[in-house]
């Protein structure tokens, strides 16, 4: 709420702290064209003068609520207790009052507004300062609390709190009123909502430091960074330490609420440079050591060393200008191989960063379709990267780290092992391929997926390239039409008739395609009605299912019909559906020992199950040690080179 009074005499402006019961960004209060609403250093200390009514040991706890902002070094405003005063009502008389209104006298019955904070200011534009502040304090329905009593309202932290607004802050984050401005920090003193006993505000968060310093700053840096080749401006790039150390403003004048202006700031670890290639800050420390950061270009480091603090209106400010050097652009090639044989492995290659400086781009940096294994990348060195390795079948994708890229580039061969599982996306799409591949990785297993939407439906050639025992994972997703063709039944069929291992699963398989040579030869399977609940119960006892209770609830959440088995002679139940199991079959295993064949088929998504628990990772995990691909012996996992 705002007052305007004639003659020119000074504006007040009232801000509430209220119960919420209403209380790493800061607000700072301004006029509408950014310029802070503070007290002239002529003006400080900030004398606040207590009412003569105010209780005598309230008297060093609300000093001890000054004190807190008193004990910001980066900050130079100081609170000074003025005594007493017969005074007890709000108004423009030369005293900075903090008043506890006992009768409510300044406070409507049934208000939940703890207490408020009045300001008169005067000037205009940069000459904008404020010349008197009021705290009245509805101690009728909030009583003040000296030990966090339930019940009561915290008076130190919430002296530190309205004293914030004496000093020129708003509320931090939009709660409030009026409402501020910057991120929402709970912990911060400057919250606009404060409970009961709550003594969080006592304590002044980082970003409350920053945002008094930013008004009243005891150190500052500022200066710019360019190109040291053509000395041009870099925009964006960053002055950073490993620590929060500086305060800057994040955005422009907001305007809550009617004549109420505010600017937001942060409390950061880093501080960018304008489009012009400038920087500026308040620094919270006396010495602090930073690196000068943008992406393709070498890092500088700095320390700046600030002298103590030299009292109020005094202003320290280091101007530093970098020049950054542009990093060599230098090569990464070498060859995919196979790691026993050294032959070239055909593949398809992208290169990105993984530097976290700024100007780094999120997207590839390049991209390779080597036929021979050779490829080639130029990019920035002593940066981060990543290249991802796509290779051809029976081969794993690879991830390749190479870190802190020499000046003199590198040469990195990528030996690659035969993956462990052949991983079939019979999708309509892709959206359940990373549940397999999450899972896989979870129990240690390298795989290569194959997309039939891309490659077509693979032969048994291709099967025999991965090693004994050969395993398939072939999952339909959300295919719901002839979901599984008498092609890809047949493809199946030969590739269990040479010993292999089959996971088979998705909704609507049985369905459509019972009528296929694999599930009516081998896996021997029907459909026999749909189910749509999420509980599936494993048989108790069985290798697989161990009578695990699992929802089908996780994944791309696409079970909507769920298929119920019909089972021949030949399949064991491993899952049915219902949380007690009496629901209808979910899941079989069958085994041909003449042919050593062995398969799993759930007629749900294997992907949807639930992995809050690890159920999805120890369901898998027990299939592959019943098909024997897990032996209970270590196995070595494909490695990721890291350079």
């Amino acid at each position: 709420m705002k007052f305007s009074f004639k003659n020119k005499r000074p504006i007040l402006t009232v801000i509430i702290l209220s119960m919420g019961i209403l209380f790493l960004g800061f607000c700072i209060l301004t006029n509408s064209q950014g310029y802070h609403r503070h007290y002239l250093d002529s003006d400080l200390p900030f004398n606040y003068t207590l009412n003569n009514s105010t209780p005598s040991n309230w008297v060093p706890i609300i000093d001890a609520g000054a004190e807190t902002w008193d004990n910001v070094p980066s900050c130079y405003f100081e609170f000074q207790n003025g005594g007493f005063t017969l005074i007890g009502s709000l108004g423009f008389d030369g005293v900075n009052l903090v008043f506890f209104d006992i009768n409510g006298d300044n406070f409507p019955p049934g208000t939940n507004t703890i207490a408020f904070s009045s300001t008169w200011t005067t000037g205009g534009g940069a000459s904008y300062h404020a010349v008197e502040s009021d705290l009245i304090w509805n101690a009728r329905d909030f009583p003040p609390g000296t030990n966090g009593e339930p019940g009561m309202i915290d008076l130190q932290g919430t002296i530190s709190h309205e004293f914030g607004h004496h000093l020129g802050m708003g509320h931090t984050g939009p709660v409030g009123g009026p409402p501020g401005c910057g991120e929402l920090i709970t912990e911060a003193t400057m919250y606009g909502t404060v409970a009961f006993g709550d003594t969080t505000q006592r304590s002044l968060h980082i970003d409350d430091k920053a945002g008094c310093s930013m008004i009243y700053p005891v150190w500052k840096l500022e200066g710019s960074i360019t190109d040291a080749s053509t000395g041009q401006p870099i925009p964006d790039a960053e002055v950073r330490a490993n620590q929060v150390f500086a305060g800057i403003n994040t955005g422009p004048v907001e305007s809550p609420q009617t004549g109420v202006y505010e600017v937001p700031g942060a409390a950061v670890s880093a501080i960018p440079t304008d489009n012009n290639g400038d920087f500026s800050a308040v620094i919270l420390y006396q010495t602090v050591t930073v690196e000068v950061q943008y992406f393709a270009y070498q890092t500088q480091t700095f320390t700046a060393a600030y002298n103590p603090p030299g009292g109020i209106g005094q202003t320290q400010v280091i101007t530093q200008n970098f020049a950054l050097q542009p990093s060599p652009m230098v090569t990464i090639s070498g060859m995919v191989k196979d790691s026993v044989s050294g032959a070239p492995i055909a593949a398809n290659l992208e290169i990105y960063t993984t530097s976290n400086k700024p100007g780094a781009p999120d997207t590839s940096m390049g991209s390779v379709v080597s036929s021979d294994g050779n490829y080639t990348f130029t990019v920035p060195a002593f940066e981060d990267y990543e290249i991802i390795v796509t290779p051809e079948t029976p081969y794993p994708q690879t991830t390749v780290t190479v870190t802190n890229l020499p000046g003199s580039g590198l040469q990195l061969d990528i030996p690659l092992n035969v993956a462990r599982i052949l991983v079939v996306n019979d999708d309509v799409d892709n959206s359940g391929e990373v549940y397999f591949q999450e899972a896989l990785d979870n129990i240690g297993q390298s795989y290569h997926v194959w997309r039939t939407s891309e490659k077509g439906v693979p032969q048994l050639a291709d099967y025999l390239l991965f090693p004994s025992p050969r395993m398939v994972i072939w999952f339909t997703g959300n295919a719901s039409n002839a979901v599984l063709s008498d092609a890809e039944q047949q493809s199946l069929a030969e590739f269990l008739d040479n010993g292999g291992r089959l996971l088979l699963t998705g909704k609507d398989i049985a369905e459509t395609s019972s009528s296929g040579t694999l599930l009516t030869n081998y896996l021997e399977v029907s459909h026999a009605g749909n189910y749509v609940p999420p509980a599936v119960r494993g048989v108790p006892g069985d290798p697989i299912g161990e009578g695990l209770l699992v929802l089908t609830t996780g994944g791309p959440g696409n079970q909507n019909s769920k298929d119920i088995f019909t089972v021949g002679s030949t399949p064991i139940v491993s899952f049915n559906y219902g949380s007690g199991g009496n629901m209808g079959v979910a899941g079989v295993r069958v085994e041909n020992s003449q042919n050593n064949w062995k398969a799993v088929f759930l007629g749900f998504g294997f992907e949807t199950i639930n992995n809050d628990n690890g159920f999805r990772d120890q369901i898998l995990s027990n299939i592959l040690t019943y098909f024997g691909v897990i032996t209970g012996i270590d196995e070595p996992v494909e490695q990721v080179s890291d350079v």
